[in-house]
């Protein structure tokens, strides 16, 4: 089934590898949750649909434009993408060394730290999404994602120790962080602190690349770096933009549900494309940080929809650590629109917040 949908990547918590944008961490991208129609490249036809794709964050992002406006230059654009996602890499990498946020982590002070508004925007943004979580979604869990091998370092397909987990699980906790808006600051409550913004970093930079196709007077428009898409407006046949959600098989690539959507953002979490086996049993990059244990759960993957897509990238992430039934209870409680699929028996099974029917294809 073709849709409009544009690449985006499996995830998640915590393990995504939103960060660097080298080639060794091209080589490890993950398959798309939400399905790629196509990888296309630009069009300098003004007034024509418009197209742009590449590397970014160590996974994909695609531009589609419905109708380029007839006095902007293509290649302006182009520069111009380019530009700000190359801002958002070093604004909060975790694999990039001279990054904001890198240096924020090596940072040892336990006073108030100065960082940029942009970078205290998305770590309050994570604060908050602790919080309504009550600790499932917490971008203090670097240590975790780490040592479980999900992290910048080579990915190391073990089992960590009892004694390593827990001094790893010492690191984390959102509570242990302290944000100050005026003048904008962080303070950690330990200096060996580790925040990873991976569940949001995807989300933020569709976002910044929206807010760019905005101010150039773009109003029909789909971004997506990896799992987490900011549409607004139609498509090139003047409908809203169509977008698939994949059935969580690893081995395979099926369509499970065709939304039409506009004017919003959204992200899908899921624990099938990243994880190892060990002994038998299998191990997802879905870390829980009050546990220190990757999620074990039926829940194979969860769709949300936002006004913002790093706020849908952050609530998919939360959603899926929760589990179904939780994961339901708080999206149906706030008025999240989520999509669950669960694995059942005999396949797949899913469910959908009321809010969230309305986005499905009928």
């Amino acid at each position: 089934m073709k849709t409009d949908s544009p690449a985006s990547t499996g995830r998640r918590l915590t393990g995504r590898r939103v960060a660097g944008a080298d080639a060794k961490a091209a080589s490890r991208l993950l398959l798309p949750l939400l399905l790629l129609a196509q990888l296309a490249g630009c069009s300098d036809r003004s007034g024509e649909a418009w197209e742009l794709s590449g590397p970014t964050m160590g996974t994909y992002y695609s531009v589609k434009v419905a109708r380029l406006p007839a006095a902007l230059p293509a290649e302006d654009l182009r520069q111009g993408v380019t530009r700000v996602l190359a801002q958002t890499v070093d604004l909060i990498s975790t694999y990039k060394a001279s990054s904001e946020l890198s240096r924020l982590n090596r940072n040892p002070s336990t006073d108030w730290i100065p960082v940029s508004r942009a970078l205290l925007l998305v770590i309050a943004e994570g604060q908050r999404l602790s919080a309504l979580s009550d600790g499932a979604f917490d971008i203090t869990v670097g240590p975790l994602v780490n040592l479980w091998g999900f992290g910048p370092d080579v990915k190391k397909d073990g089992v960590p120790s009892r004694e390593a987990s827990a001094a790893a699980r010492e690191r984390v906790g959102y509570r242990k962080l302290q944000v100050r808006a005026s003048p904008p600051a962080v303070r950690k409550q330990r200096g060996d602190m580790y925040i990873d913004l991976s569940a949001l970093g995807e989300g933020y930079g569709a976002d910044r690349v929206a807010a760019y196709l905005d101010a150039r007077g773009i109003g029909d428009y789909m971004v997506a770096v990896a799992g987490a898409i900011r549409v607004k407006g139609h498509n090139a046949h003047g409908t809203p933009w169509r977008i698939a959600i994949e059935e969580p098989m690893p081995e395979s690539r099926t369509v499970s549900r065709v939304m039409h959507i506009t004017d919003a953002g959204l992200s899908t979490s899921g624990d099938y494309r990243n994880f190892f086996k060990k002994g038998g049993q299998r191990y997802s990059h879905e870390i829980d940080p009050r546990t220190g244990m990757p999620v074990a759960r039926c829940l194979a993957s969860v769709t949300v929809v936002r006004k913002t897509a790093m706020e849908a990238d952050g609530l998919a992430t939360a959603l899926m650590v929760m589990g179904g039934s939780k994961g339901t209870a708080l999206a149906d409680r706030e008025g999240i629109a989520a999509f669950f699929i669960l694995r059942e028996d005999k396949g797949f099974g899913s469910q959908g917040t009321a809010s969230f029917r309305r986005y499905l294809a009928r």
